[in-house]
């Protein structure tokens, strides 16, 4: 019987799964194998030629998941990495706060997406800068994933440094734990961002490129083969702006977490 989305999972770690495992070259001495090995030439099969095998799938669905959550890290300056940094806004006065980036691991117990990982918007950026509601993207994360013994990282009304904040953040995810995704089909075009970017530089006005939101806004995949295994949307969109800058294709974002009791409720 298939588990429940909130249930234990077993697996999705973002490593390849067992059956992923069994196809990957192996680096170890190979058993010298009969090229008339009965596993071979006794069972005829049959192959999909209507598929391309070399095609790349498209995003998962937009969604609710369950997923663990990695922590990535920024850049250390020196080639490496660290578990935080500084950053500060752009405007005045500027604000100096704490940022990270994390992933996401779904956990599928169909196994159609196990494993896939995605990411938060702006590269899974996520940091300790407060919002107007007094929010910042940390303790929405905290206050949503619990301790070994059950309690939340971050409770009501919990008062820290900023550093304090981060430290605790960080400790939370050493243990990959748990949480739930929603997800979002998003694309902007590349090319325009290029050329935007390079107008900025050039003390020139600018406009970035407007960013595709939702799976629903996307063409209607034409594909018979690609229906029939439930991809109902063609995730590759042309640039709106100048069809010179071709096909951009769109990738699943996370834009909301819930906790595993939220996750429950909504699935």
């Amino acid at each position: 019987m298939a588990t429940k989305p909130w249930e234990v999972q077993a697996g999705g770690t973002g490593a390849a799964t067992a059956t992923q495992q069994e196809q990957l070259p192996s680096d170890a001495p190979q058993d010298m194998i009969d090229e008339n090995d009965p596993r071979l030439v006794s069972e005829s099969i049959e192959m999909n030629t209507d598929a391309d095998a070399y095609a790349q799938p498209a995003p998962p669905p937009d969604a609710k998941y369950r997923a663990k959550l990695k922590l990535e890290g920024v850049d250390d300056g020196k080639g490496g990495k660290k578990d935080y940094g500084v950053k500060s806004t752009n405007k005045e006065p500027k604000i100096l706060y704490y940022e990270t980036r994390i992933s996401c691991s779904i956990l599928d117990p169909g196994g159609r997406y196990d494993g896939i990982t995605v990411y938060p918007e702006f590269g899974g950026s996520v940091g300790t800068l407060v919002n107007r509601e007094g929010a910042s993207k940390i303790s929405t994360i905290l206050a949503r994933i619990k301790r070994p013994d059950g309690e939340p990282w971050a409770k009501k009304g919990l008062r820290y440094t900023q550093k304090e904040w981060i430290d605790l953040f960080i400790k939370s995810l050493m243990g990959e734990p748990e949480i739930g995704i929603e997800t979002q089909w998003q694309v902007s075009c590349q090319a325009c961002g290029e050329e935007a970017t390079a107008r900025k530089k050039a003390g020139h006005e600018f406009r970035y490129p407007t960013t595709l939101k939702g799976m629903h806004r996307f063409p209607r995949e034409k594909d018979p083969s690609k229906n029939k295994l439930g991809q109902l949307f063609d995730p590759e969109v042309v640039c709106q702006v100048s069809a010179g800058h071709g096909f951009s294709r769109a990738q699943a974002r996370v834009v909301g977490f819930l906790s595993l009791d939220e996750l429950k409720k909504n699935t």
